[in-house]
């Protein structure tokens, strides 16, 4: 299976986890398709968009004033909590205080975080 298939075999396992069908993820979008004023044979690109949107933006977060004030503050939020923002809406792969790696982990886990992160 090549990355391509494991990323929309990913997202359509998250789409069912929701309880989203296959088949009814298809027709939603052939229905935006004809929304725009699109044939239907443009619902495979409008899925692949959605698929490529549904990436999760990674997040390296740093505390530079050695104060974990602001992670402290991030856990406590109500809406969105914590878990919300880190499991559905970030990719929050590096974060010191959260973690629960340790040394040389760390170092990996933050090299390979960086590379993945890209800056437009």
């Amino acid at each position: 299976m090549g990355k391509k298939d494991e990323v929309s075999s990913q997202f359509l396992d998250a789409l069912e986890f929701r309880g989203v069908k296959r088949r009814d993820f298809l027709k939603f979008c052939g229905a935006t398709a004809a929304l725009l004023g699109l044939s239907e044979l443009h619902a495979p690109q409008i899925a692949a968009a959605l698929e490529k949107a549904a990436k999760k933006p990674v997040v390296i977060w740093l505390n530079f004033a050695s104060d974990s004030g602001c992670t402290e503050a991030f856990i406590k939020a109500t809406y969105p909590t914590a878990a919300d923002v880190i499991l559905d809406i970030l990719s929050v792969d590096y974060n010191e205080t959260i973690q629960a790696a340790a040394g040389k982990q760390v170092e990996e886990i933050l090299e390979a975080s960086r590379k993945a992160v890209t800056i437009s």
